[in-house]
């Protein structure tokens, strides 16, 4: 006879698997920098309104020295911030980490 019970062995919900979301929605992107990806990318602003923060420049986006120029020039012109400085005082690694959410942070400042 098997017991009719859920076992707690096996866990059922995201907080029991330890992945639980953040509480309340995500941090929206702002559209300006959304545009300025999109322009720099060549791509439609579609592209650009399905971008996560997560989504890194190098690996998820794929975006080349020549379109990480452009961008530089663009956030500088709109938002007066530096992509070129961060991106000079990174690393190898830091730099194939850098993502959508990174400059988001760097168009706050």
């Amino acid at each position: 006879m098997t017991d009719s019970q859920p076992s707690s062995a096996c866990p059922r919900t995201a907080s029991e698997l330890g992945s639980a979301p953040p509480p309340g929605p995500p941090a929206a992107l702002d559209p300006g920098l959304l545009a300025a990806l999109a322009e720099a990318a060549d791509a439609l602003p579609e592209w650009a309104r399905s971008l996560a923060p997560t989504d890194r420049l190098d690996a998820d986006l794929a975006l080349d020295e020549s379109e990480l120029t452009v961008l530089d020039a663009l956030l500088r012109e709109r938002f007066g911030a530096d992509l070129g400085a961060l991106r000079a005082g990174l690393d190898l690694d830091g730099l194939a980490a850098l993502t959508v959410g990174d400059l988001a942070e760097l168009v706050r400042r």
